[in-house]
């Protein structure tokens, strides 16, 4: 199996919005593709993103917990309203296994000292996410079945694409054989 992230780049601004876009074509189902297909990727995932700076040791539970919150994740940044609910088990053993540092401002920490603790780091950055004035800049790609998401930094707010070398472009492309066809 090949184990590289061919030309891979973190569009989304933060971890969890990155981790959500760990499946390309996630809304086309003939081109759907997990990048976390298996222990070993996610361990690269985690230094790639630069959540860690060295490789974790994985199973196949804490690639499945992941995951699943993946999913849960992406279904709350694209629902109308949020279902929050199914945050709330990941969140609740998060804090079991956070520790407060002494200085202000206060903040959970989980230390990514092992596979064991990934998915109790990664709800911890989602609710740092939720709780950010960053949110309501989160969008989707409009690219048809692309799905990634991302964080709109431009002042006016008119970001469309997870890339406009690629979505964006194909656009562009569309476009401009719609308008030679006339």
């Amino acid at each position: 199996m090949d184990h590289h992230w061919d030309g891979y780049d973190s569009i989304g601004g933060s971890v969890p919005l990155d981790l959500v876009n760990t499946v390309s074509w996630r809304r086309d189902p003939a081109r759907r593709e997990d990048r976390l297909s298996d222990p070993a990727r996610l361990s690269e995932w985690v230094v790639l993103v630069g959540a860690g700076s060295e490789r974790l040791e994985i199973s196949e539970a804490v690639l499945e917990r992941v995951k699943a919150f993946r999913e849960t994740l992406y279904r709350v940044l694209v629902s109308d309203p949020p279902d929050l609910t199914a945050l709330r088990k990941p969140l609740i053993e998060a804090y079991r296994h956070a520790s407060l540092p002494s200085s202000l401002p206060l903040r959970w920490v989980v230390p990514l000292d092992g596979g064991d603790a990934l998915p109790h780091f990664l709800a911890l950055a989602t609710e740092d996410l939720l709780r950010s004035e960053a949110l309501d800049r989160v969008r989707e790609c409009e690219g048809p079945g692309c799905g990634w998401v991302f964080t709109d930094h431009t002042r006016n707010r008119s970001r469309r694409w997870c890339s406009s070398a690629d979505c964006g472009n194909r656009a562009r492309a569309k476009r401009h054989y719609a308008k030679t066809r006339v």
